[in-house]
């Protein structure tokens, strides 16, 4: 089940996941990290591709990409930006997925700490079936209504 195009929350856990509130002025690419529940961070959903998982995810209207093992967001047209695959994790609850890099060979995973980075490397896969992941993998993606 893919996601439609649009406006989402991305959670992992009870935290938020979003840029800081409190950025610097540079034009540098901004880190993605975990905010405290009840934070306010939306992400913006473009599909590449007819029928694909593959997206531009959004997050203050710039597009997010994977620089050495982290997740930034990219306010100039100065890097590659990533169409990242957001597959479904049904698996684990409602709401469910995996963010992976094009390739699938390193994904979105969340730190344990609030206002750390979220890291871009390898996912670990349970032996199971259906696969099933550690939580600081999964994330929420609640659609905006």
């Amino acid at each position: 089940m893919s996601l439609s195009a649009g406006l989402y929350i991305i959670q992992n856990g009870d935290s938020i996941v979003g840029r800081r509130f409190a950025e610097d002025r540079s034009l540098l690419p901004k880190k993605i990290v975990l905010s405290p529940s009840g934070s306010n961070s939306t992400w913006v959903f473009e599909k590449c591709g007819n029928g694909s998982n593959e997206y531009i995810i959004k997050s203050n209207g710039s597009p997010s990409a994977h620089i050495e093992d982290n997740v930034f967001a990219i306010l100039m047209d100065v890097g590659e930006i990533t169409n990242w695959i957001v597959e479904p994790v049904p698996q684990h609850s409602e709401n469910s997925y995996i963010i992976t890099t094009p390739d699938r060979t390193s994904g979105w995973v969340a730190p344990t700490e609030i206002d750390e980075q979220i890291a871009c490397k390898p996912l670990i896969v349970m032996p199971t079936f259906p696969p099933r992941y550690p939580p600081n993998e999964v994330f929420q993606i609640i659609k905006v209504e």
